[in-house]
């Protein structure tokens, strides 16, 4: 089963499309989010601190109270996700606002299940290897938390087990021209943040 969970931030122009055939989950506010769209969640989870008071009558019945202060609440709908069986998960409405909630949201990505989408990149971690393919050029960039030792090939960059550390070293690479990028984590933590726009070069 596939799960989508919408926190309280501005969604996806293809919102429509993300949330076709899938269990709908709103973090708290992000029922407000969704309702703007005309799409109603399936359940509505959080502390209820930033849903409407329209919206949390109208969707009373959808409404899973979780006042567990460990927790933020978009990690509150992924565990409800799990629970249900979820295989693969996306999350959206996480990103902007806040920086300590969207630093909290990017440890997400580190259950292999979970992909957080934004307007133009999609978060993953990196376990073991994974290959990415795309137009030549297509930006990515790799984010050590707070260490990985990494190599890239097929990029516009290449790395050969490098020790990355939190920072600049591993943003903006391309995907080089065969289309193929191969990125392997030897060690440590590694997320991979992938655009989907080409950049342009004179």
């Amino acid at each position: 089963m596939k799960a989508l969970i919408v926190g309280n931030r501005p969604l996806n122009s293809n919102i429509i499309d993300l949330a076709k055939e899938k269990l709908i989950i709103a973090a708290d506010g992000g029922a407000d989010r969704l309702l703007k769209h005309n799409i109603t969640p399936n359940i509505v989870i959080g502390d209820f601190d930033s849903i409407s008071d329209k919206s949390a009558t109208k969707l009373e019945e959808w409404l899973v109270s979780n006042r567990n202060i460990q927790k933020t609440d978009l990690e509150k709908a992924v565990d409800y996700a799990i629970e249900k069986g979820a295989t693969e998960i996306q999350v959206i409405g996480w990103s902007g606002g806040r920086i300590d909630h969207t630093l909290a949201a990017l440890g997400l990505a580190f259950n292999s299940i979970i992909s957080l989408i934004d307007e133009q990149f999609t978060v993953e971690a990196v376990k073991d290897s994974k290959i990415i393919e795309g137009e030549e050029s297509t930006l990515f960039s790799l984010i050590a938390m707070p260490e990985a030792r990494v190599s890239v090939s097929g990029a516009r960059w290449n790395l050969q087990h490098e020790k990355l550390k939190m920072g600049g070293r591993g943003i903006h690479n391309e995907i080089g021209p065969t289309g193929i990028t191969t990125i392997d984590c030897h060690s440590g933590n590694l997320l991979l943040i992938q655009g989907n726009f080409v950049l342009p070069h004179d």
